[in-house]
């Protein structure tokens, strides 16, 4: 049985046409402990119902929600911020956007490994924002917030392909 526990690692990319991109890059920042989090809507509900009849007629469910995954580094390096808050890095100085960037990557996180197997969490085309969320302190250390909102996943051709994949691998 695999049991999800830990982050292994954090990896993002261009996006494919319409799959995860082929080459992603690892993060390299430490991933502040507790800070992965998801964050999955529960479908609204409609009932459409009749004069003569208790009984919905039919019920429509929408996501009306953003769905995402969220995680914090510490004291990121200047050129994850550029990646993933946008701006320009050059050595160790990062220089923020003057708006808010457009930055679309497919994300995948992977768990530690347990009994020779990993989960792999991959949204195909996350649209990522990031923010600093927490300032060094005398007891807490700088945070850049990384939020990866799912969004759908479609070819050039117009084909539209599942946005979110979980799958159990092999441990690497």
């Amino acid at each position: 049985m695999s049991i999800a526990i830990g982050i292994e690692k954090i990896e993002y990319g261009d996006v494919g046409d319409g799959v995860p991109g082929a080459t992603l890059a690892a993060i390299t920042d430490p991933v502040a402990e507790g800070s992965v989090s998801f964050s999955f809507s529960e479908p609204t509900e409609t009932n459409i119902m009749s004069e003569t009849s208790d009984i919905p007629v039919i019920t429509i469910l929408t996501k009306e929600d953003p769905e995402y995954i969220e995680f914090a580094l510490i004291t990121p390096e200047a050129a994850t911020l550029a990646a993933l808050a946008g701006g320009v890095a050059a050595g160790d100085k990062w220089s923020a956007p003057s708006s808010v960037p457009e930055i679309n990557q497919t994300v995948k996180i992977t768990s530690k490994a347990k009994d020779s197997e990993q989960i792999e969490y991959t949204i195909v085309n996350a649209k990522i924002v990031s923010r600093f969320n927490q300032a060094p302190a005398k007891k807490a250390e700088e945070q850049l917030l990384v939020r990866c909102y799912i969004q759908e996943a479609k070819t050039d051709a117009g084909v539209v392909n599942t946005p979110f994949i979980r799958e159990i691998v092999a441990a690497t």
